[in-house]
């Protein structure tokens, strides 16, 4: 039996512009789900537009260890037989391939789903939190020991968007992650892979695909760390853009706003965030998480992310009785 990607028994968490011939992302730390009756199940992925190195996946069947593995034509799961979960991670890609604009490179396209039979999900009613930021958000960098050229095509090895703080805040929460981040994204400047600025580019998959659909409960928003040096006038313009662009299309989600994990602007951002919320009667959150994690280096070690969960999440904790 073979499902489209618009299948009713797949899925999606994240940002997936789902149609009924491809369920496409270029956002790392989205996932989609389904289960099946059987000793095995063929995920078809569209690989044409991809170039070397291809975005990696991590894979979990039955709530088991997560493999890694590269994106191919076909990738088949084998487990005895009987009913099985799976959980399908997208983990890391090349953030300085194209992303935005078509053909993108960087991005995975599900093409469908073979099996003997599919079976019905359980319900998943946790509340869902968006991570709107960058490479940081993305969990670039995180293993710089892997890989043997030290180059942009080791990136697929280094990145690890499960390992990074907003994979590991959502899970304390128990909420469900929808991940936003870019390398280099500012809300001044575009970002690596032609992503435009954090305003133009929050409402779209990519390049003229509208998102379709915006229900984040919270939403927590770390720019600011690619903003420094581009002067306190422009970053006041553009990160307040970036606030109003997110609240009109989430008018019920609660806003938390988080300065740079190493320390800098954090008076800016706060004086913004208070500025915008005296204007439009708002009530976004702000965060200054300075001296949380040294400012070395920028994107922080996999201690450094588990640091910044441990207190970010606390902190939410206490503030909306969670």
């Amino acid at each position: 039996m073979f499902i489209q990607p618009n299948d009713s028994h797949i899925r999606y968490t994240g940002r997936w512009n789902v149609t009924d011939t491809s369920a496409a992302s270029s956002a790392m730390g989205n996932y989609l789900e389904f289960a099946f009756t059987g000793d095995t199940a063929v995920l078809s992925f569209d690989i044409t537009n991809n170039p070397d190195p291809i975005p990696h996946l991590f894979i979990s069947v039955d709530n088991g260890a997560r493999v890694e593995t590269v994106t191919d034509a076909f990738i088949r799961i084998s487990a005895p037989y009987g009913d099985h979960t799976v959980k399908v991670i997208l983990k890391s890609a090349v953030e300085t391939q194209n992303r935005w604009y078509h053909p993108v490179e960087a991005m995975v396209r599900l093409t469908g789903i073979e099996a003997d039979a599919f079976l019905d999900l359980p319900a998943d009613d946790r509340k869902i939190i968006e991570f709107v930021g960058d490479s940081i958000t993305e969990g670039i960098a995180i293993d710089c020991n892997y890989g043997y050229r030290n180059d942009n095509r080791d990136m697929v090895y280094w990145d690890d968007s499960t390992a990074g703080y907003a994979w590991l805040t959502a899970e304390a929460l128990n909420m469900r992650p929808v991940t936003i981040g870019y390398g280099y994204l500012g809300t001044t400047h575009a970002g690596n892979g032609a992503i435009p600025k954090a305003c133009e580019s929050y409402p779209y998959y990519s390049d003229g695909c509208p998102v379709k659909e915006f229900n984040a409960d919270y939403i927590l928003i770390n720019h600011g760390a690619n903003d420094r040096g581009w002067g306190r006038e422009l970053l006041e313009i553009e990160y307040t853009a970036l606030l109003t662009v997110i609240r009109e299309h989430n008018p019920s989600a609660q806003l938390i706003c988080v300065s740079p994990y190493c320390g800098e602007l954090g008076e800016d951002i706060e004086e913004i965030v208070n500025a915008f919320n005296a204007a439009h009667n708002d009530s976004v959150f702000f965060i200054n998480p300075t001296g949380w994690v040294p400012p070395e280096p920028l994107h922080p070690t996999r201690e450094g992310n588990r640091i910044i969960c441990k207190k970010l999440s606390s902190i939410i904790k206490e503030k909306f009785s969670l």
